[in-house]
């Protein structure tokens, strides 16, 4: 799945950093991205197209990124946003997140941060999309994810991503016992082929094993079985 983000950003230089720390991220899942450069130019664009996530500066030609935010509400438009800029008086940042940003970056900033603010946004995806009710459980995995180990002890090759990784193995801890890369990647909403290459670099690592499972006809299907206690050291 793809996701749709709008760069609300002034300084080109800035905005072209954004687009390509979110392409390092996983540049599957954020290749639509849109560049706007200003408040009147972006709320056209929103008005146009649905977008999942908004990554804005507040100092913009025409306006503010809080003021716009409140513009935002007031319509009833709802869209998770990150800011990233160099305000960084108290009047600013507490607005901001009275106005319900995920993270709030301040310039200049380092490509760690930066993934860990899009964790949080993948984290509210993944606590509120695929479910119609909610537990107590999986609010704190949002609010308090921060605070769990994320897999980092396994040094990840080029090609694997902190947060997708994460994400795939915080999924596969919902099956019970079994599954196929199809069933991951239908409830994960990613393609199959980006599934398959996170699944085997976990059974390299030992953390899921695999079997084949023949049919009368067609390929045989590779069920994955789930490591739990080395799954849950690394949730």
């Amino acid at each position: 799945m793809a996701y749709k983000i709008l760069i609300l950003e002034d300084d080109p230089m800035v905005a072209d950093i954004i687009n390509s720390f979110l392409k390092k991220i996983d540049s599957t899942m954020f290749a639509d991205v849109t560049i706007s450069s200003s408040l009147d130019q972006a709320e056209k664009k929103m008005l146009s197209s649905k977008f999942d996530l908004m990554l804005l500066d507040d100092y913009l030609p025409d306006g503010t990124g809080v003021e716009f935010l409140g513009e935002l509400r007031k319509k009833g438009i709802v869209i998770s946003a990150i800011m990233i800029t160099a305000a960084n008086d108290i009047s600013t940042v507490k607005q901001a997140i009275a106005y319900g940003v995920i993270d709030y970056l301040i310039k200049p900033f380092q490509f760690v941060r930066f993934e860990e603010a899009i964790s949080k946004f993948w984290r509210l995806v993944n606590t509120t999309s695929y479910k119609k009710n909610i537990s107590q459980q999986d609010i704190n995995s949002y609010f308090q994810g921060n605070r769990s180990k994320s897999g980092s002890s396994i040094k990840l090759p080029k090609g694997i991503s902190q947060i997708t990784l994460k994400l795939i193995i915080q999924e596969a801890m919902t099956f019970k016992t079994k599954f196929s890369n199809k069933e991951l990647s239908e409830k994960i909403n990613l393609s199959r082929v980006t599934t398959k290459k996170y699944l085997d670099y976990l059974v390299a690592h030992k953390i899921l094993h695999t079997n084949l499972v023949y049919s009368e006809i067609g390929r045989p299907l590779t069920i994955y079985y789930i490591n739990r206690s080395t799954l849950e050291d690394l949730k």
